[in-house]
């Protein structure tokens, strides 16, 4: 009711309409909420608006639903690509259409902007398996994997079991 009333005061306040679908979505009523979020999200550029929208539709657990989720979190993440929680809901999408490859990628993102360098590596190795070499998901995938890489080199246990791995190929090569 508080937010219908700040609606009747501004009808056309971008956050206004966000706080109606966040109030909407967090109790349970995803459904409900993409009409408000859809509207803030005309109105504003604010891409945090934009990934709640996403998570909105994603959460109406309807398969109609999703290219839109998609096409709203792609642009989300464009115009800003430090929002884990956008990265998340863009990984459920690409699971949800079977695409694992984009799926790890965004995973990576996501752990990658968390801080958890062991994770985005074995996510950014995942998605390079399956992304085709030289697009830009791929040389992304690589660009995750080398940064991670760097930071587990700073932790002594991952560079004692790398040394330990180098020595068995020697050993085996043998």
């Amino acid at each position: 009711s508080e937010a219908d009333a700040l609606l009747r005061e501004e009808p056309d306040d971008p956050f206004f309409l966000e706080l109606k679908g966040q109030i909407l979505l967090e109790s349970g009523r995803p459904t409900e909420a993409v009409a408000p979020l859809r509207e803030a999200v005309q109105k504003s550029d604010s891409p945090l608006i934009a990934a709640m929208l996403g998570h909105a539709l994603i959460a109406t657990e309807k398969r109609e639903n999703f290219a839109e989720a998609k096409q709203v979190l792609k642009a989300a993440v464009n115009r800003d690509n430090q929002n884990p929680f956008a990265w998340y809901q863009l990984g459920i999408i690409y699971d949800r259409e079977g695409d694992q490859s984009r799926a790890a990628l965004a995973t990576a993102e996501r752990s990658n902007l968390e801080g958890d360098p062991k994770l985005a590596l074995a996510s950014a190795e995942m998605a390079l398996r399956g992304i085709p070499r030289g697009t830009p998901d791929y040389l992304r995938a690589q660009d995750i994997a080398m940064v991670s890489k760097t930071e587990l080199r700073k932790d002594k246990r991952y560079r004692d079991r790398e040394d330990r791995e180098k020595k068995g190929a020697r050993a085996r090569g043998r």
